[in-house]
């Protein structure tokens, strides 16, 4: 599918009543528009009524919001504001209306040739997935956005791999298996519906368990994410408040440093302490003694040097003995019976090959022995902890000190501290049951989602068993687990690709600071750095966003708020450079600061852009008007809308109290 932005309108709004249209060259949608809008005339308020309007979200805003967007001093009871898409050339028209009396908003969609005008917000099916709000942030972007695809608690990166590669299509093939399977087995004989009935209201009950637990996971998990950031953040405030003050300097980097041993000597010590529990030798003195016992009674068995089975044979065949006698048949016999009581080479093998491994396992002479060192380590360990605790409890006396003393900004800080510790612990442990590796069920509340799963298996494979499709219900978990397999392979693939892609471009990008991604999970993470500036994440956030569209199924604008905002020049050209290549539509609010490298770049690269500058009319643009061009000009009662190349490159305000 190929989404394209025609054009907005907007009327009694506190943006500026326009009619916008980004017809381009051949009359279609320009490839490239830029809209130039000086702060404070409406930028980000059309940027908020293009997503309400796209996601029919406004129909849940707060009277006092719709209110908000009243135009200071106009009477008008209704503002309006509508966007014209085409859907695969085909117009598309949705309209949201605001009532400020009542403070409601509702919708009128229409779509020429497939069912007209619609007084509610009612977009083609086929649309419906793309006109989310989670969806919309991917293409309707801002520097907001940016910084989020670097946080590891916002997990927005993987959400655009998710939504821009259609993952979500291996789910639906899932369900409709599930649902696939769930009504074969409705159709039972009489005498066991009921049965049936009851067995799959416990396995829905079950696999809503298991999503709830999912998503009690998730939720733990990012929790963890964010209150350990703001636990560090804070420890470290502390740490600074305690090594600035005099009264405390002293103590505080003494303990600091003191903690920081014991912490070493603790993880050291306790690595020392599990290798040793892993020997038996260690555990208990008489596990040694007894091996060593072994190993003396086993040196003390002599054994001939040759005593194969073969020996023997050939012995016997001789028409002497070795001691010399002639060989009778009765000492044959005697020798034949008597040469399976000694040991043979195997058997002398694996006794060498004890014997050498007990020497190696027990100490030797004048040695240590494994339990004594057990004790030793366990000695340290202690003294380990004890030395952290000592250290702890003197920065906790330090921190009270202060605190006692007045300071109410540390103990507000102590307190958030304290609390989110406790938070984190309820959080761990939530994580703990969740993935408990037991399965044992105790009659209460299920909180593992190993016996979850297990318990929901069962209850499956009772219903297929019922119902006489065990068959079909081994086809259905093939195939639930080839779409997890097929899902987790191909985000991996798409993740490799687009770490790949995008370094590629912001090798161009930030070819005079170089910059690369280094993995893709949740966030985007950055190559040996954990941080960014303002810049640098745009730039990362416009090359990540571009080749996941670029690599898509289907075609959507890019419509970008201050688009080259906190970027450099020569960044501006290299960006510029790559736009038209890696999207269908650009479309970039701006203000008259971002011209400089981008514009040229733009329009170097392709053929196809529109200029257009919206300004108010005020008493301050009248000077502004003298200058307007002899075409391309719409004048509305309270703004201007000028679609004029030079115009756009002379425009010299960029806030609306330059005027």
């Amino acid at each position: 599918m190929r989404i394209s932005l025609s054009g907005w309108a907007s009327s009694g709004l506190r943006c500026p009543d326009v009619e916008v249209n980004l017809a381009g060259q051949s009359g279609t949608p320009a490839k490239v528009s830029l809209v130039q809008m000086p702060n404070g005339t409406g930028k980000t308020t059309t940027l908020e009524l293009i997503r309400a309007t796209l996601t029919g979200a406004a129909a849940a805003w707060k009277p006092s919001q719709i209110r908000d967007l009243r135009r200071p001093g106009d009477d008008r009871d209704v503002g309006q504001f509508r966007v014209a898409l085409l859907m695969d050339r085909r117009p598309l028209t949705i309209e949201l209306i605001l009532d400020f009396d009542n403070g409601t908003a509702s919708y009128r969609t229409t779509t020429p040739g497939s069912g007209g005008v619609v007084g509610r917000w009612q977009p083609p099916t086929s649309m419906l997935k793309f006109l989310t709000p989670d969806f919309l942030h991917l293409f309707i972007f801002d520097g907001e956005f940016a910084d989020k695809l670097l946080k590891q608690d916002a997990g927005r990166a993987d959400e655009a791999i998710s939504a821009l590669c259609q993952l979500d299509l291996l789910e639906v093939v899932g369900r409709t298996a599930e649902s696939e399977w769930k009504r074969r087995t409705s159709q039972g004989g009489p005498k066991t519906a009921a049965g049936l009935a009851k067995l799959n209201s416990r396995r829905d009950t079950l696999l809503k368990r298991k999503a709830d637990l999912e998503t009690a996971r998730e939720r733990a998990q990012r929790k963890i994410d964010e209150g350990s950031t703001i636990a560090a953040e804070l420890s470290k405030k502390i740490a600074e408040r305690l090594s600035s003050v005099e009264t405390t300097q002293v103590q505080h980097n003494e303990a600091q440093l003191a903690l920081q041993g014991a912490n070493g000597a603790v993880s050291k010590t306790s690595g020392e302490v599990m290798a040793l529990l892993r020997m038996p030798l260690a555990v208990h003195r008489t596990f040694s003694e007894n091996l060593i016992e072994l190993k003396e009674n086993l040196d003390h068995l002599k054994l001939p040097e040759n005593t194969s089975a073969q020996f023997f044979a050939d012995l016997v065949q001789e028409p002497d003995c070795i001691c010399g006698r002639p060989m009778s048949e009765v000492a044959r016999d005697e020798i034949l019976k008597r040469a399976k009581g000694y040991l043979d080479i195997e058997e002398s093998g694996t006794i060498n090959a004890l014997k050498h491994d007990i020497s190696v396992f027990v100490a030797a002479p004048g040695e240590e022995p494994a339990h004594k060192q057990l004790e030793r380590v366990l000695v340290d360990l202690t003294s380990a902890r004890r030395q952290q605790r000592d250290a702890a409890q003197t920065l906790r006396a330090l921190t009270k000190k202060l605190i006692d003393a007045g300071d109410e900004q540390l103990k507000g800080w102590q307190e958030a501290l304290a609390n989110l510790e406790d938070e984190l612990v309820r959080c761990k442990q939530v994580l703990q049951d969740i993935d408990a590796a037991t399965e044992q069920d105790n009659g209460g509340p299920i909180t593992s989602l190993k016996l979850v799963e297990r318990k929901a298996k069962e209850v499956s494979q009772t219903i297929a068993e019922l119902t006489q499709t065990v068959e079909l219900k081994g086809k259905n978990d093939v195939l639930e687990a080839i779409l997890k397999h097929a899902s987790v392979l191909a985000r991996d693939k798409i993740r490799a690709e687009l770490v790949r892609d995008s370094n590629k471009r912001l090798e161009v990008v930030l070819a005079n600071d170089p910059l690369r991604i280094d993995r893709i999970d949740r966030s985007l993470h950055l190559a040996n750095q954990s941080g960014a500036s303002v810049g640098q994440k745009l730039s990362v956030g416009y090359t990540f966003l571009m080749s996941a569209l670029n690599r898509g199924n289907n075609d959507f604008p890019l419509v970008v708020d201050s688009p080259a905002h906190s970027i450099d020049e020569g960044v501006r050209r290299n960006i510029g450079k790559l736009i038209p290549e890696l999207c269908t539509q650009f479309v970039g609010f701006t203000i008259n600061t971002e011209r400089a490298g981008f514009v040229q770049a733009l329009e170097k690269a392709c053929d196809d852009c529109l200029f257009l500058t919206i300004f108010r009319r005020t008493e301050g643009t009248k000077r502004l008007e003298r200058a307007l061009p002899s075409a391309g000009v719409t004048k509305t009662d309270n703004a201007f809308i000028v679609n004029d190349r030079n115009y756009f490159m002379s425009f010299d305000v960029t806030d609306e109290e330059d005027l």
